[in-house]
């Protein structure tokens, strides 16, 4: 047991290109990251780009590198994060989500999606830390992925960083905010980021939840609201009442908000 519960963290982690973008902001604030954390036992991430009916966990002892994605430069198909998983640790997280009344699945097969390696090559570039998976449901509702980060709080006082891996904003095929390179960032994602800093900072976890409703151009800067669910897990892993302090705040093609958060 740790003597002081770790922080959990939400990162955005961009496009795909980002470990190959060193003047990014961005990559350059992961890159950093690492340094706050150390003697960490293992890694639970929760990414936006593995969604399942009910809960599940990756339980394989050497995950492989997914490339989830496509029309990308060649050198990034090659990239691989080496981490090691941890088959025990995946069983115990699964019984911290069962015994908070929700169903888990282990599958003993899925290796690491981009937006965990992406952000986790930058931020723990040995690759020396085992690294779990958690994935996200695709009834996309706010409440229950809340519940399913207060189920696995219990880890932060086992040396086990919990990272929420999505997109604070995250337009991707929306008609309005347009994403390209040189294009400028629209005041409406400027005004959910805004929001959202506000809301994180604030702990109002009731406006967090109801951020389709609350939040300006939210379905502009959430169409699919994949990207967001990683954020209110990681809220609810870390416990009734806590605050969010703001890491980081950059923008990226545009009107991919790519802020990161720590909560407490």
């Amino acid at each position: 047991m740790t003597p002081e519960p770790i922080p959990v963290l939400f990162v955005s982690h961009g496009a795909p290109t980002l470990p190959l973008e060193p003047d990014v902001p961005a990559h350059r604030f992961l890159a950093g990251l690492g340094n706050r954390f150390q003697n960490i036992a293992a890694v639970l991430c929760i990414s936006a780009h593995w969604n399942t009916t009910r809960p599940a966990v990756n339980s394989i002892q050497k995950p492989p590198t997914i490339h989830d994605f496509s029309g990308f430069p060649s050198e990034l198909y090659r990239i691989r994060y080496p981490a090691e998983g941890n088959p025990g640790l995946a069983r115990r997280i699964a019984g911290l989500v069962e015994a908070a009344g929700l169903p888990c699945d282990t599958d003993t097969a899925r290796g690491l999606d981009h937006g965990a390696w992406v952000p986790l090559m930058l931020i723990f570039p040995e690759a020396g830390i085992p690294v779990i998976q958690l994935s996200i449901q695709d009834h996309l509702d706010p409440a229950r992925h809340l519940a399913l980060g207060a189920a696995i709080a219990s880890l932060r006082h086992e040396g086990v960083l919990i990272i929420g891996s999505g997109g604070a904003v995250h337009p991707l095929g929306d008609p309005v905010l347009a994403l390209g390179e040189g294009i400028p960032t629209d005041s409406r994602a400027a005004l959910f980021s805004e929001w959202l800093n506000r809301a994180v900072t604030s702990g109002d976890t009731e406006s967090l939840l109801r951020y389709r409703d609350l939040a300006p151009s939210a379905i502009h800067a959430q169409p699919y609201p994949d990207h967001f669910m990683p954020l209110l897990t990681a809220l609810g892993a870390a416990g009734p009442g806590a605050k969010g302090t703001i890491l980081h705040e950059s923008w990226y093609w545009g009107n991919l908000g790519m802020a990161a958060y720590e909560f407490r």
